[in-house]
């Protein structure tokens, strides 16, 4: 006879193991199914042992900078110990996520699932035995790997993933990066701050192709400054592999352009983890490449649900989390309101940070809504010029109609951890002469927030 739970979970990354503690927490008899390590691509090769390379690298970088405070330092960069502290915090917090589970008594599946049906998964484990499951209400986040362009998948070591690229064994001293979307630009700080000659390449017209125009243009300049060429407007042709390293060959309208590299990044997104898992035995529906789904996460199945990189939209693990406990609520029988993707901060953390929340003045020109911008130089801010933390701006955009907050776009240090406030002010409606008034200790990079809310309406005191 099959198991049967309340709720089933397949797959146990940000979205899946966020659901499965939420649903055990409102009372469900809940299981997990995971086939590889609990914490899913987020915790264990993606947002946390990324961070955690980052926080190393910015370490050295600050290091060899620390002679314009009057610290010497003499710094060395030891790789295998920066990659072994990366993978301890991701071991680590996989561990954390695996006792959750327990305390919140949600059973783990270890193995491959496969939909058999509306109500039914199948478990293949890792000897090849199958086991069969029921649950009254299953919840798909199979979350997603990194994307490889066509006729690169057999590159051999000169060709990378993201997944490779953050266990290196030696450091390249050319590296070209394919894509300038998050996982580029991170990649490419990363391996340019230990000292790496980094090429960046970029399709569209910017780095961040998604983000305000002025942030791609901020972040470029910052990368150059570090040594990097970036090449936006510009696609990759071919590969050439050669004895010593690669010829990438590239096409910047009608030019083409050609950089030599040991090694090639590809970072050119996602795709979803779709295949094998039973979607057609159970009358589950794609659209664009992704579980067509609606924004409470139902299926075209009732009782299957889907979350996280799966359905599409922004790419990330705190809007995957976010929609898990939705969809356990509803399937406990509460009724709360989904999550709203204009909500929904982004960030970058390549140094400067880059992070942002709402519209985008190109979305609103598009859109034929008449707005307000207030922006402010860090360079103005007395925190950022006693922590030489200078480059950057805030800039925040404000409804001419009504004077709400409509978007904010920040790059420079720390400015993940100021976007919250600004999601929270977008979505209570908080206006530009509000957000103006609130005291900002002194003195402190978020500062910033009031300024560039009082400059616009042309009431900013230091620019």
């Amino acid at each position: 006879m099959p198991d049967r739970w309340d709720v089933l979970v397949v797959g146990a990354g940000p979205g899946g193991y966020v659901a499965a503690i939420r649903a055990a927490q409102l009372g469900r008899r809940t299981a997990i199914v995971e086939r590889d390590r609990i914490g899913g691509v987020c915790l264990n090769w993606g947002c946390i042992p990324t961070k955690a390379l980052i926080h190393g690298v910015s370490l050295y970088h600050a290091a060899k900078g620390a002679r314009q405070a009057g610290i010497m330092v003499n710094a060395e960069v030891d790789l295998e110990g920066l990659v072994r502290f990366s993978r301890r915090a991701a071991d680590n917090l996989s561990k954390g996520v695996a006792h959750l589970l327990r305390q919140h008594r949600v059973t783990v599946i270890p193995g491959h699932a496969r939909l058999r049906g509306p109500h039914t998964v199948e478990v293949t484990d890792a000897e090849g035995r199958t086991a069969s499951h029921e649950a009254t209400g299953i919840i798909l986040a199979t979350g997603s790997r990194p994307r490889i362009l066509p006729g690169l998948e057999e590159g051999g070591d000169a060709v990378m993933d993201s997944s490779a690229a953050m266990v290196p064994k030696s450091l390249p001293g050319r590296l070209v990066v394919i894509g300038g979307g998050a996982i580029g630009v991170e990649f490419a700080y990363i391996y340019a701050a230990l000292g790496v000659k980094v090429v960046i390449v970029e399709m569209l017209n910017q780095l961040l192709p998604t983000a305000e125009a002025e942030i791609g243009e901020e972040l470029a300049k910052a990368f150059r400054r570090m040594g990097v060429e970036v090449l936006v407007g510009t696609r990759l042709s071919r590969l050439e592999h050669r004895e010593d390293g690669v010829n990438v060959r590239l096409a910047q309208g009608d030019t083409e352009l050609v950089r030599q590299a040991d090694r090639v990044l590809i970072a050119v997104g996602v795709r979803p983890n779709i295949e094998d898992i039973g979607l057609e035995s159970a009358g589950i529906t794609l659209r664009n490449g992704f579980i067509e789904a609606d924004r409470f996460g139902h299926t075209k199945v009732a009782d299957i649900y889907a979350i996280g990189d799966v359905v599409g939209g922004m790419m990330l693990a705190h809007k995957a989390s976010a929609q898990g406990m939705v969809v356990a609520a509803r399937l406990a029988g509460l009724d709360i309101p989904p999550v709203d993707p204009a909500l929904i901060p982004s960030c970058c953390y390549c140094e400067p940070q880059v992070a942002q929340v709402g519209r985008t003045s190109r979305e609103l020109d598009e859109a034929g809504i008449a707005y307000r911008a207030g922006t402010v130089p860090f360079a103005a801010n007395g925190k950022a010029m006693a922590t030489a933390s200078r480059i950057g701006f805030v800039k925040l955009l404000f409804s001419s109609d009504d004077d709400r907050l409509l978007g904010a776009h920040l790059i420079g240090a720390h400015v993940s951890e100021m976007i919250s406030g600004l999601a929270l002010a977008l979505r209570e409606g908080v206006t530009a002469e509000r957000l103006g008034r609130l005291v900002h200790p002194h003195p402190s990079l978020s500062e910033t927030i009031m300024e560039a809310a009082n400059a616009a309406g042309g009431r900013a005191i230091h620019v």
